[in-house]
């Protein structure tokens, strides 16, 4: 029980954390659970979870934002910028792709 309430509280620190960065989508590259997740959304955060390495560094340099390793290292200067983000279904399997417009660097 003490566990499980430790873990939230962290979840929650991270969470606000993100928000007070002035971020207001979380992309990736490795996953996070539930609880995570639903923390986010209800702090107005939408997540994107198990972006690839190079698909995130891709998107790190279209946006002009920085990759960090911890939440503790999240600074508004290191926040990527674009003006439309939205996703696609396609295909038959309906197959979904994160589409990232009016980036800084839309060469990308």
């Amino acid at each position: 029980k003490k566990l499980q309430q430790y873990e939230k509280e962290k979840f929650e620190e991270m969470v606000n954390q993100v928000k007070e960065s002035g971020a207001n989508l979380v992309i990736c590259q490795w996953g996070f659970d539930d609880e995570a997740n639903h923390l986010l959304l209800h702090k107005q955060l939408p997540a994107v979870r198990w972006v690839g390495g190079p698909e995130i560094e891709l998107i790190a340099i279209a946006t002009g934002g920085r990759i960090v390793p911890r939440f503790s290292e999240l600074s508004p200067e290191k926040l990527g910028k674009a003006g439309i983000v939205r996703e696609l279904s396609f295909g038959t399997t309906k197959d979904k792709m994160l589409v990232i417009e009016e980036c800084h660097n839309s060469r990308t």
